[in-house]
């Protein structure tokens, strides 16, 4: 699992645990092993987008986050 390019995200149900747990996972020796990580090459995306949400809309902005991180047009 050590690509070159990292996406992921956190649903974080607001109270904070899953914000800090991303936190203490970015900071483990293991994530910061990880060659997109050394690169700079990790991409938090939106939850309710990527995990959540169905449909041709969320499919458009999953779409747009793709061009984005690869930098396409």
């Amino acid at each position: 699992m050590d690509g070159d390019r990292l996406v992921h995200f956190t649903y974080e149900s607001g109270d904070g645990k899953a914000t800090a747990l991303a936190r203490d996972i970015a900071s483990d020796p293991l994530w910061q092993s990880l060659k997109a990580v050394q690169a700079g090459s990790v991409h938090a995306v939106d939850d309710v987008i990527w995990n959540t949400a169905g449909g041709i809309l969320a499919a458009e902005r999953m779409l747009d986050d793709v061009a984005k991180i690869y930098g396409v047009d």
